[in-house]
């Protein structure tokens, strides 16, 4: 005897909520450097695999006992992305009037409600000092975590998965969705305000996406690389099972 409800976690449901949704909250996102990415997937960048092989490598990672994952952001009050542009516009005619449009930019700012110390270290260029257990070396355990200091370092790359869900205006329906960036550029900038009246403090973890080559499928059944910033991917497609 099976449990079960109408509710439907398939790739028909993504496919269905896609063509008419509603987006109410915020993404769980899991935090890798994009070379840790680039060495799960044995390539030197991301211009031969699709999405959902990228989707799928980061969440086998996620559950791997050694897995590569920086972070965890799961407190997030805010998280936006957005995208500027043209960056070159093209005029013409007797009337001046655009002809040509080239150029965006993706920024992505994220508002964290709790401090988080391995999150702080990945995005917003603090370091964290330990005290070692154990081990010397890359055999080093790391215990008790004893300082986080503001420098002037700036974090790498990173890759983000995000977990979320939008709904279906049709049947209003929560239909879960990856969001994938795939090389998102820290500001490296942290600022700690102290209040003892006003709002209590969040803390900004914002920066740039860099436009990357990735593979798509075509009409005709070729492939095709296209600079992406992000994708919205159904995680209940696998690329191993087509």
């Amino acid at each position: 005897m099976a449990h079960y409800t109408r509710l439907e976690q398939s790739s028909a449901a993504f496919d269905q909520m896609i063509k008419r949704f509603g987006v109410v909250t915020v993404m769980n996102a899991y935090v890798w450097d994009t070379e840790d990415v680039k060495t799960l997937l044995g390539v030197d960048n991301f211009e031969n695999k699709y999405a959902d092989e990228i989707c799928d490598a980061l969440t086998a990672d996620i559950a791997a006992q050694n897995s590569k994952v920086r972070c965890k952001l799961d407190t997030l009050k805010v998280s936006t992305i957005s995208e500027e542009g043209p960056t070159k516009t093209i005029t013409g005619g007797q009337n001046a009037s655009p002809l040509l449009k080239f150029g965006k930019t993706a920024r992505l700012e994220m508002q964290d409600a709790l401090g988080n110390a391995e999150a702080l270290e990945a995005l917003a260029g603090m370091t964290v000092e330990y005290i070692t257990a154990s081990g010397t070396g890359s055999e080093v355990v790391f215990s008790n975590r004893i300082a986080v200091h503001a420098s002037d370092a700036f974090s790498g790359p990173k890759t983000i998965l995000g977990k979320s869900f939008f709904i279906d205006q049709t049947t209003g329906a929560q239909v879960d969705v990856y969001i994938l960036i795939y090389q998102f550029v820290p500001d490296s900038v942290f600022n700690l305000t102290q209040d003892a009246e006003g709002d209590a403090t969040v803390f900004d973890m914002n920066g740039d996406l860099i436009a990357t080559g990735v593979q798509i499928g075509t009409k005709n059944g070729g492939v095709q690389t296209r600079n992406l910033f992000y994708s919205v991917c159904d995680p209940n497609h696998s690329h191993s099972d087509e």
